[in-house]
């Protein structure tokens, strides 16, 4: 919904303007904004972000064969390709598939312009690199390893840093808008003083209390190995269940995960050739590592400031660093049976996982479509539909013209003017009740339905409860 929102102009607001005004990926929401134009269809809008989650498997076996072998890049391509976690976002209607897949095109035109430079193939990395920036900002981390990759390859010299600045000079003129707009939106100064964790007072924080947290970094391994349908859920996580807790929930799966790409991450870490296979810039394993690490570290440093939550989207263009490794650990393997085996296991982890994501609703994303579809079909003349959290979803889906209530966690006065409303104008009402820890954490919502209302039928969906509440006499 975010996304089809910031892809839909509205009066006075044009898409150009709109456009010009997003700072999450304009390229993705104007390519949105074009398929919009034909239809709303889910699929028909998920396929652009589908189509770039596909052609990056190639890309990936095309910057992975130069380095480290044919065997390598096949193995590579197949995990990128069984990724849960790059399935997850490339069926979404985000724009973070798409940064993945320019990332990786950057990455297969800055090997040509360290074979041969040229002005044109300058253009072409930095038409690359300046999509990858405006599908998501979080592809300047890699451009920042590309700067190093690109000098450390031409020798440090003055004409590679003249060459290096002329093509990042590109970049920015073609990304300048935004950038623009990036510097007047966020307020710097409150992002300048590094703080401890809890340091900051209440009124100050950005984003609630999101400082830095340790757990986030074997966390982001664990997710870059199986997403997040293996072992803990995402309900799981964001219902704040303690370490020790998921740890007894989900011990073996975590300690399999971690054992088997553990293993392979460190053969990939150690056996990476002394030199690239036929690639004259190539760093073994550092240079995947540092495409792996820095976004992270950027992301944990953003986190630390409490600019931003520690959140997978925004390192997943690490995965293909990781995934990088992972390849090289296994076509390292001498012995083919070993190799195989292993392979095997790694294919039948992800399978595992995929099969969750696809048939097991603990973690199935919220089916607030199917919910939607199923109240309306039970509402009676003059009932109400109330969907904190997820009330434009529901008016997005809706055909008929209940009315749609909703209520925002903070400030109180604001949750009890809110309520005041529906309880004023609806009799009877279907509760959506999705994401709770978004706007009722502590259930002081729903205790106040039950103090007024009386609750009858109940339907269950992925993620979404239905409740039916009329009042009590």
């Amino acid at each position: 919904m975010m996304t089809l929102t910031v892809a839909t102009p509205k009066p006075g607001y044009p898409l150009g303007q709109l456009l010009l005004h997003n700072i999450h990926g304009p390229l993705h929401a104007f390519v949105v904004a074009m398929f919009r134009l034909v239809s709303e269809n889910d699929g028909w809008l998920r396929l652009p972000g589908a189509a770039a989650g596909t052609a990056s498997v190639a890309l990936l076996f095309r910057w992975l064969r130069p380095r480290f072998g044919s065997r390598a890049a096949l193995w590579g391509a197949l995990l990128l390709a069984v990724s849960p976690l790059h399935i997850h976002y490339s069926q979404e209607l985000r724009n973070y598939s798409f940064a993945l897949c320019f990332v990786l095109l950057s990455l297969v035109q800055l090997d040509r312009l360290m074979e041969r430079w040229t002005r044109a193939g300058a253009v072409r990395f930095a038409l690359c690199a300046a999509a990858a920036l405006l599908s998501n900002f979080s592809a300047a981390f890699i451009l920042a390893v590309q700067s190093v990759a690109f000098l450390r390859g031409g020798g440090w010299t003055r004409r590679a840093l003249a060459r290096w600045a002329l093509t990042v000079a590109l970049v920015t003129v073609l990304a300048s808008p935004w950038i623009y707009r990036v510097t007047t939106y966020v307020d710097f100064g409150r992002l300048a003083t590094p703080v401890l964790p809890g340091d900051i007072d209440v009124s100050e924080r950005l984003r609630g209390d999101t400082t830095v947290r340790l757990e986030a970094i074997p966390y982001a391994f664990y997710t870059y190995s199986v997403g997040f349908t293996l072992g803990p859920s995402l309900a799981e996580l964001h219902e704040n269940a303690s370490l020790a807790v998921l740890l007894a929930r989900h011990g073996a799966a975590i300690l399999w995960v971690g054992l088997l790409f553990g293993a392979l991450l460190g053969l990939g870490l150690a056996r990476a050739p002394a030199k690239s296979v036929n690639h004259s810039g190539g760093w073994t394993a550092l240079e995947p590592l540092l495409y792996l690490l820095v976004p992270m570290v950027a992301t944990l440093a953003l986190n630390w400031q409490n600019a931003k939550a520690f959140n997978m989207r925004y390192v997943l263009v690490g995965l293909p660093g990781y995934l990088a490794l992972l390849a090289v650990g296994l076509a390292s393997l001498r012995r083919g049976d070993v190799r195989v085996g292993a392979g095997v296991a790694v294919l039948a982890t992800c399978a595992l996982s995929l099969r969750h994501h696809y048939f097991d609703p603990r973690y199935a994303k919220e089916d607030v479509r199917g919910a939607t579809r199923a109240v309306e079909a039970r509402l009676l003349p003059g009932e109400c539909i109330f969907a904190p959290t997820v009330w434009q979803i529901v008016g997005h889906y809706q055909r008929g013209d209940a009315p749609v209530h909703y209520v925002f966690r903070e400030p109180p006065e604001l949750v009890r003017r809110q309520l005041d409303g529906l309880y004023g104008t609806c009799a009877s009402f279907w509760y959506l009740r999705a994401r709770p820890w978004v706007d009722d954490p502590d259930g002081r919502v729903l205790a106040e339905l039950g103090s007024r209302y009386q609750l009858g039928e109940r339907l269950e969906f992925a993620g979404v409860t239905a409740l039916h509440y009329t009042r009590k006499n």
